[in-house]
C-alpha cells in the first residue's frame, strides 16, 4: 500500500482552509475541510484533523466503529472549546473524511461534504455519505444524482464538526480485495471535477503524479475552493 496526497488554495479562495494527515504508522488517513471564513476556517480543520490522529492512537477499549464515534465527539467538542477561549472565530466548523486500513478491511467515516471514492475495474464508486442539502435531496427523489453534480445549493451542509454538539456520522467497513485505489477529497476537489474524471486520471497518470493531475483539472474547470486529496493504491 502506498500513498500520496496533496492540497491547493484553489483560484478563487486567499487562505486554504483544507488540512490533511497521512499517518501511515496507523495506517488512518484525513482530510478535513474547514469553514468559517478567514483564518477560522483552518483552525478548525487543524484542530479535528489533529484531534482525530491523536485520540486514534491512544489506546481503548472500544470497538472501531464506538471509538471513530468518540474520536469524532472529542474533535468536535475541541472545536466548540477553542471558540469558547477566541469569540472571534465563532461560525467557524469543519467537514472530515477518513479511512482507518485493518486487515483485511478499511473503514471510511465521514461528516459533511468530503468524500472518498473507491476505485475497482472500469468503476468509481462514493464509498462515504454526503450530509449535505443535495444528499437530501437525491434521497427523496427530488433531483438525480446528476442534477446534484451541478446544483447551485451542492454546497450547503447538513452537518459539521465545532458548529453544534449534535452532528452526523457516516461509518462503513469495506473490503480491501473489492478495491485497487481509495481517494479522499475535499468538494474542492468533487464540485469541479466528475466522478467519470476522477476515474479517467486514475486509469491514465502515473500514481504519483495523480494528485497534481487531479488539483490542475479541478483549477482549470474553475478553482472555486481549495482543493486536497488523498489516493492509496492497494
Amino acid at each position: 500500500m502506498k500513498a500520496v496526497a496533496l492540497t491547493d488554495v484553489g483560484k478563487m479562495r486567499e487562505n486554504n482552509e483544507d488540512y490533511f494527515i497521512l499517518c501511515e504508522e496507523s495506517a488512518l488517513y484525513v482530510i478535513t475541510d474547514g469553514m468559517g471564513g478567514y483564518q477560522a476556517g483552518e483552525v478548525a480543520a487543524e484542530i479535528a484533523a489533529k484531534n482525530i490522529v491523536e485520540k486514534f492512537n491512544e489506546k481503548s477499549a472500544l470497538g472501531v466503529e464506538e471509538k471513530f464515534k468518540a474520536i469524532l465527539e472529542k474533535a468536535n467538542e475541541a472545536i466548540i472549546s477553542y471558540v469558547k477561549e477566541h469569540p472571534e472565530c465563532r461560525g467557524m466548523g469543519t467537514t472530515s473524511v477518513l479511512t482507518h486500513f485493518e486487515g483485511d478491511s478499511f473503514w471510511v467515516v465521514n461528516v459533511g461534504d468530503s468524500r472518498c471514492y473507491g476505485i475497482r475495474d472500469n468503476e468509481i464508486i462514493q464509498l462515504s455519505e454526503d450530509h449535505s442539502l443535495v444528499a437530501e435531496l437525491v434521497k427523496i427523489g427530488s433531483i438525480s444524482v446528476e442534477e446534484a453534480e451541478k446544483h447551485p445549493d451542492r454546497n450547503i451542509i447538513t452537518s459539521a464538526l465545532g458548529v453544534d454538539r449534535q452532528f452526523d456520522i457516516f461509518i462503513r467497513q469495506y473490503k480491501i480485495n473489492d478495491f485497487t485505489h481509495i481517494v479522499l477529497c475535499s468538494d474542492g476537489l468533487s464540485n469541479m471535477v466528475s466522478s467519470l474524471e476522477l476515474l479517467e486520471l486514475i486509469q491514465n497518470t502515473d500514481f504519483y503524479l495523480v494528485p497534481q493531475a487531479m488539483v490542475d483539472l479541478a483549477n482549470h474547470n474553475g478553482g472555486k475552493d481549495n482543493i486536497t486529496v488523498i489516493c492509496i493504491e492497494l
